[in-house]
């Protein structure tokens, strides 16, 4: 440092004048190359030499020129394998890597290319692995640089696989497929050697036959993608197909078979599966899921002060006498008769779910205990399901569904309504902002007391309503039931357990007749409906105005009898909902303006 500078006290400062010579010295004999042949990658090695130019700091390895422009996942991968050439080599020859003076241009692989190196024989040597790596062909006789066969090689589409040794390729090759269980592939194979024992003459499959069947050993549907995919299960054929796991006959009306080591395979899939429990076993052969959370105690004697010969019943089914079944209404599926429809499928997974489709007039799902001997015997339990994907949430709440259908639900007489809604795809192109969705759910939950439950998928849903019926099962199992009239006589009070209980329930042909869209309605229930039209009239607040007003002409009587200001306050000061809040003065001067200028003569 020179001692004036010391003196003046002024800043200085060291810079390498080439931080990255190695580097760059390879890059320029592929750009100079790349130049000669007129490729296409010369701009590109071109960006890439004046970036490294100008970076200050050195740098270790190839990849961390990432950073760099113009530096590419190709030319990083490259500089790798000439770095690590160079690094093996002077391992084994005990010296160091010696800088090229700037007389000569140096070449990025000079200490491979000595004439000790050449001679070698052994195949194994950071030599031939190199050579091999970067496209050359022949290891004896070689004239031309390395650095000509490392433009050739990125010219062309080099797979992603070629930064693997050769020692790596040959320990995937050896690896056996072996499929997830109860994935597409899994669900293939187990269903095709099935297939092969129970039809001796006949082992090949059509493709609708093996997705109906093989449906039951897989998580995944065969028919609809999951969300944000474009894949099914299905899809696991091609890859089974190329493995030579499975054959194809013909290509038109196309079946299916096992090979033998497809068999073999199947067959260790299956023996490896016996102690593995699927969903319908977990959840309707668990001895754990018998005992519910709360305790339940049944005496033999009868409820105090509750006799079986108080009132004459038409229907009594005792404990053991009934089945629980799951109702599925017909409009939630793509048709009985459709032979891959997408809900049946993920309802026949599991075989011990006792279910039926009906015609449901309100909901989309619903519990019976039906009598084992007389079947004609059917009573609702005080449970139904509303189903709502989150785009038919959105259409539903556009087209005023959204509020018909609560009321109903409301009016049904099965006191536990649940709101089941699914999630579509990302939630993405709903019709409706998402916050605006689910401060709606946030409404049915808090106002209207239904319980919301989210669920991702179809295949969620469908466990979940699994998971109730077993619930419901072990509920309702030891219960004597009955027909009671229009309303369940059962509720959430756990208190009821402690003792044996006679519940009474409707009949499901009640249910589904009083619950019909098209049954004659009251002057009330038409005035409640037609409140529900105004803007900011929920369920509670419409109630609570036909209470006090049951039709509208009474309401038209109290207007005419008031001025204006008091009519536009008559409704302000009615109680709605459990909180007895008061429905206020801004619904009130709207109901008013409504109905004021009709004259009650």
């Amino acid at each position: 440092m020179p001692l004036n500078a010391i003196a003046m006290h002024k800043k200085v400062s060291c810079k390498r004048l080439r931080p990255n010579a190695r580097f760059q010295d390879w890059l320029l004999h592929l750009c100079a190359e790349a130049k000669a042949k007129k490729s296409s990658l010369e701009p590109i090695l071109k960006e890439a030499v004046e970036s490294l130019e100008k970076y200050p700091l050195p740098l270790k390895t190839g990849s961390e020129c990432i950073i760099l422009k113009g530096f590419n996942k190709k030319i990083c991968l490259y500089l790798d394998k000439c770095l690590s050439s160079v690094n093996k080599d002077v391992l084994s020859d005990n010296r160091g890597y010696r800088e090229p003076s700037s007389s000569v241009r140096p070449s990025p692989l000079s200490p491979i290319l000595s004439s000790q190196l050449i001679t070698r024989s052994s195949s194994n040597s950071p030599v031939s692995e190199t050579l091999s790596n970067v496209g050359l062909s022949q290891r004896q006789g070689i004239t031309s640089n390395p650095d000509s066969a490392i433009s050739e090689n990125l010219q062309e589409n080099v797979s992603s696989d070629s930064g693997f040794s050769n020692s790596n390729k040959k320990k995937r090759a050896k690896s056996i497929y072996k499929p997830a269980h109860r994935s597409g592939s899994y669900a293939i194979l187990v269903t095709l050697l099935e297939h092969s024992k129970q039809n001796n003459s006949n082992f090949s499959m059509t493709k609708e036959g093996l997705i109906e069947k093989a449906q039951i050993h897989c998580e995944e549907s065969f028919v609809r993608p999951k969300a944000g995919s474009m894949y099914t299960a299905w899809s696991n054929m091609s890859r089974l197909l190329a493995k030579g796991l499975v054959t194809k006959t013909r290509k038109k009306n196309a079946e299916y078979s096992l090979t033998s080591e497809g068999e073999k395979l199947a067959m260790e899939l299956l023996e490896a599966s016996k102690n593995i429990p699927n969903l319908n076993d977990m959840i309707f052969h668990d001895k754990a899921s018998t005992s519910s959370g709360v305790k339940v105690q049944f005496a033999n004697t009868a409820k105090q002060g509750l006799t079986t010969t108080e009132e004459p019943c038409q229907i009594e089914m005792q404990p053991g006498e009934f089945d629980i079944i799951l109702l599925i209404d017909k409009n939630e599926t793509g048709g009985l008769k459709k032979r891959n429809d997408p809900t049946i499928m993920e309802f026949n997974k599991y075989p011990d779910l006792k279910h039926d489709y009906r015609s449901l007039k309100v909901g989309d799902f619903t519990w019976i205990a039906k009598h084992k001997s007389h079947p004609e015997q059917e009573l609702v339990l005080p449970y139904v399901v509303e189903r709502k994907r989150m785009d038919d949430l959105a259409a539903s709440i556009k087209d005023g569904r959204f509020h018909e259908q609560k009321f109903r639900l409301r009016r049904c007489g099965l006191k536990n309504v649940i709101y089941l809604v699914e999630k579509y795809e990302k939630n993405k192109g709903l019709g409706l902002p998402l916050p605006s969705l689910l401060q709606a759910l946030t409404n049915t939950r808090v106002q209207d007391g239904f319980k919301v439950r989210s669920t991702n998928s179809l295949n969620q849903s469908v466990r979940f309503l699994a998971m109730m019926t077993k619930r419901l099962t072990i509920r309702y199992g030891k219960m004597t039931l009955r027909n009671g009239g229009e309303e369940c006589d059962d509720s959430d009070d756990d208190l009821k357990f402690v003792v044996p209980q006679v519940v009474k329930l409707m009949t499901f042909e009640y249910f589904n007749k009083s619950s019909a869209k098209t049954k004659p309605l009251t002057v009330k229930d038409t005035f409640i409906k037609l409140l529900l039209q105004l803007k900011g009239v929920s369920v509670e607040k419409a109630l609570a105005i036909t209470n006090r007003y049951p039709t509208p002409h009474s309401l038209i009587v109290a207007y005419y009898k008031c001025d204006q200001q008091e009519g536009e306050l008559l409704l302000a000061s009615l109680k709605y909902g459990d909180q007895t809040r008061n429905i206020g003065p801004a619904l009130s001067k709207s109901v008013y303006h409504l109905f004021s200028t009709l004259n009650p003569k």
